[in-house]
């Protein structure tokens, strides 16, 4: 089965030592793989490996425990503007982009550069990546002040199952990862979502599946584990699991299919 992982950090120093590897062994595993810029440097890094593997795309934003370093959005639509305007772009998202009441980092500073990032991913009609980290009502409470024409991704999405139900009602799709393996509440949340708006990643580096350590590295190849609990939640076989969260991931990011789902299966 060929995967679609939406979610990941390759740029990231953990990889650095077999990343290239790494990305060979995808290319036989992995259908689509968007890799996250969280800065500007993180941002030109990942456009490298897109342009390098034809089943890779990527991301522009500041994640909001980047904020402090306060790089300009302007800057960085300056120097993507020719991928941001071209819709065949392999620039496929805003984000990742959101709140964290997990750190001490400052909040009203947060949401100014989430708020900036709405109106990016509006302005260039992209689906926003979101990050929601002990923050769900007021990043509610923004995205139903500030609608996003298209709704994106609530990125390893870890609030309750019943504020699930609020964003998925506005159409956001849900990114599950390696928590769905670990905790109670996700693993309900998945229950009560339709698989029609659930979505696979690994947020790789970190945030393994069981049967993995909690800090060891994580990394797409994974993947199964993620889809084979989802599975067992769902009451439903894993290549359908693996068929509509492919299906789901080609929507959210409008990317066009080259060959049949049920080639992917």
């Amino acid at each position: 089965m060929l995967y679609f992982d939406t979610h990941a950090h390759y740029d990231w120093q953990e990889f650095d030592k077999d990343r290239r590897k790494l990305f060979d062994k995808f290319n036989e595993t992995l259908c689509g793989l968007v890799n996250i810029g969280i800065n500007l440097d993180s941002a030109m890094k990942v456009k490298e490996y897109s342009n390098e593997y034809s089943n890779m795309y990527y991301s522009v934003g500041i994640h909001p425990m980047e904020v402090e370093k306060k790089t300009s959005l302007d800057q960085i639509e300056h120097i993507f503007e020719d991928e941001l305007k071209n819709k065949y772009s392999k620039l496929i998202a805003i984000g990742e982009t959101g709140l964290d009441y997990h750190f001490d980092y400052p909040i009203e500073l947060q949401k100014k550069y989430f708020l900036e990032q709405i109106k990016l991913a509006n302005k260039y009609e992209l689906p926003i990546i979101i990050h929601s980290r002990e923050s769900q009502e007021d990043v509610y409470k923004i995205l139903k002040e500030n609608l996003v024409k298209k709704a994106g991704i609530m990125h390893c999405y870890s609030g309750t199952p019943e504020m699930s139900k609020k964003f998925v009602e506005m159409g956001y799709y849900l990114g599950v990862g390696g928590p769905v393996t670990r905790y109670k509440d996700v693993q309900e949340t998945v229950r009560i979502t339709p698989i029609d708006k659930i979505v696979i990643e690994t947020d790789s580096p970190v945030l393994p599946p069981e049967p993995f350590e909690k800090n060891s590295r994580n990394n797409s190849l994974y993947l199964n584990y993620i889809v084979k609990k989802i599975a067992e939640i769902k009451g439903i076989p894993e290549d359908e699991v693996v068929k509509k969260t492919t299906e789901n991931a080609y929507k959210v990011y409008g990317i066009k299919k080259n060959y049949k789902l049920e080639e992917l299966v």
